[in-house]
């Protein structure tokens, strides 16, 4: 209950719908003023009731500072192969798409595309295990996750964590692939710009597109 209340009491910072895109408001926190409710207390008469003295706490970021972002960083990637392997693929740029990353914070592409099972809505598609072409449900995820990394790349951000295919893909130049794999490999950036960045994808034209709006640097 106690954690319940002091997580109300925080402020919330801005957000956006991951369905629609909309930017969705900071609220203030709440804190009590414990010695000045005291104080109250003590100078109230007898059965006089008292309420608690609250100040209010502004968020750290603003919705203007998500409003503001332009575009520093994109790439797309052309989609090929079973309808299998393209559904694989829209499931997880919509799970991507309208990603806030904070100062500071470090994006998983795992944590934020989750599991790849039929739960989920995946569907077996050709997968590179080991060197070998295979079979397992969310093939194709990777050229997402490899259209991020290159997006990235584009935008100058902190790469802490990529690891490439044991053979060549096909949807991107040699070394610039992004392999992953839900429990193991993961794609992880570090938002080191000072300023907030939003990470957009999605499928048109036969296209994975990702972008990544960010504060543009000075010239």
């Amino acid at each position: 209950m106690e954690m319940a209340m002091q997580e109300w009491l925080l402020p919330q910072e801005p957000e956006i719908d991951k369905k629609t895109g909309r930017i969705i408001p900071e609220k203030p926190g709440i804190i009590v003023d414990v010695q000045s409710t005291i104080n109250n207390v003590m100078q109230a008469q007898a059965n006089q009731s008292v309420a608690l003295v609250r100040n209010s706490i502004p968020s750290k970021y603003r919705s203007e500072d998500l409003e503001k972002l332009s575009t520093i960083g994109s790439y797309s990637t052309s989609i090929y192969g079973t309808q299998q392997r393209s559904s694989n693929i829209a499931l997880a740029a919509t799970a991507l798409d309208n990603t806030v990353v904070w100062p500071d914070q470090v994006f998983s592409f795992n944590e934020i595309v989750g599991p790849r099972t039929p739960e989920r809505g995946y569907l077996p598609a050709p997968v590179i295990l080991m060197g070998a072409n295979n079979y397992d449900y969310g093939g194709g995820v990777c050229q997402v996750s490899s259209t991020v990394y290159n997006a990235a790349l584009a935008a100058e951000l902190e790469i802490i964590e990529r690891h490439p295919h044991s053979k060549p893909v096909h949807y991107v130049p040699a070394n610039r692939d992004a392999a992953v794999a839900y429990g193991g490999y993961d794609l992880r950036i570090r938002n080191h710009t000072g300023s907030p960045i939003i990470i957009k994808s999605h499928v048109s034209e036969g296209r994975v597109w990702v972008s990544i709006l960010g504060e543009e640097k000075e010239a």
